[in-house]
């Protein structure tokens, strides 16, 4: 897109035989070619993940202990088309599922049923973060929330604010404590 934009100048300085509107043409063509061409690699290069770590709780446990942290989520790390890393924990990885959409793998669940509620008598929450998605500095873009049925079994998922929904990832590679 940049060196189109550099280049089209060009056709208007440089003398030759072609009429003002086919110069016109010329540098809209190649304009309109390079912001489709630049759409399309964003569009399919958005969801590629690039790294995958595990979020680990060490809340409970006292650094001196050997103990082994309970895994708290995964954290994908994709980058934008301007080359900026986003940063997308998912809290609970059965809210990652396949998706339909050319060039990912994995998608953000609109909805999720449960086979049953919670422990009998615990507190049902309402609404809960599943997801959000971070810039470098740490400050967070957007969120995936879920909303629980009164029973705690259907929930509906929305975003808010710009949070990464789809991922390109290559399962085959994944350890299997990812999986």
């Amino acid at each position: 897109m940049g060196l189109a934009t550099a280049l089209c100048p060009f056709f208007f300085i440089i003398d030759t035989s072609l009429p003002f509107a086919a110069r016109i043409a010329l540098a809209s063509t190649a304009m309109a070619t390079s912001g489709v061409s630049t759409a399309l690699v964003g569009w399919c290069g958005h969801p590629y993940v690039t790294t995958i770590r595990t979020v680990a709780d060490l809340s409970d446990s006292k650094p001196e202990e050997n103990v082994v942290p309970r895994i708290e989520g995964i954290q994908l790390e994709t980058w934008t088309l301007t080359l900026r890393p986003r940063f997308t924990t998912v809290f609970d990885s059965a809210f990652l599922v396949e998706t339909k959409r050319p060039f990912a793998k994995w998608e953000l669940a609109e909805s999720v049923v449960l086979q049953r509620s919670s422990e009998a008598g615990s507190e049902v929450p309402t609404e809960e973060t599943v997801a959000e998605t971070m810039n470098a500095q740490g400050r967070v873009l957007g969120r995936w929330i879920v909303s629980w049925s009164e029973d705690g079994t259907k929930g509906v998922c929305r975003g808010e604010g710009k949070v990464q929904r789809f991922f390109n990832v290559h399962e085959e590679l994944l350890p299997l404590s990812i999986r």
